[in-house]
């Protein structure tokens, strides 16, 4: 019995002894398994916060795209606010525009007329019955004459024509035609 003792014994040894080895074996694997998720768990660490990053800046340039949109928008209606003002005023430079040329042709449809009446009373004062008969206005003939000038000189000037006569006009205008008189503007220095 001694014998089977013995061997037990020994059988039981080796059955430590293989099961510490499968033991050590096994932790070996388990350490190195802890290993590898600590490392994945670094990386993924790492990736957060880079991703945090990314996040940060995409927030960040979001803002500044926003903040650039509403500028823009802002600038856009301040330019269109502008336009529309530049319109009107455009819009009543042209209405004005039109009025000074219904002014214009109006104003030279009566020097036409003052023409054609200045010729007949010219024809009418030559012919042999002038004589007999007075003009019921007297009026100055070089007052006349000179204002003719200038309503001829201008419209000549405003069509682009050169007239000699324009300077001429506008002088004898100031000198015979001026509706203010010295002893006038004396008083009124008084």
């Amino acid at each position: 019995m001694n014998r089977a003792e013995e061997l037990e014994t020994a059988l039981m040894e080796m059955v430590k002894e293989d099961n510490r080895l499968e033991l050590n074996a096994r932790i070996e694997q388990l350490e190195q398994e802890v290993a590898e998720l600590q490392q994945a768990l670094a990386d993924k660490k790492e990736q957060e916060v880079a991703m945090l990053q990314v996040l940060v800046r995409l927030e960040q340039d979001q803002k500044i795209t926003e903040d650039a949109r509403r500028r823009a928008e802002q600038g856009l209606a301040a330019q269109k606010l502008e336009v529309h003002e530049l319109q009107e005023k455009y819009d009543k430079a042209m209405q004005s525009i039109a009025e000074m040329q219904k002014r214009v042709v109006m104003a030279e449809s009566m020097l036409e007329a003052t023409l054609q009446y200045e010729s007949g009373q010219s024809k009418a004062l030559s012919s042999p019955r002038a004589g007999r008969v007075q003009s019921p206005r007297s009026e100055n003939p070089s007052r006349k004459i000179s204002l003719l000038r200038f309503g001829l000189g201008w419209r000549d000037k405003n069509k682009g024509k050169p007239n000699a006569e324009t300077e001429e006009a506008g002088e004898s205008l100031h000198s015979n035609g001026s509706p203010k008189k010295e002893s006038d503007t004396q008083e009124t220095d008084r």
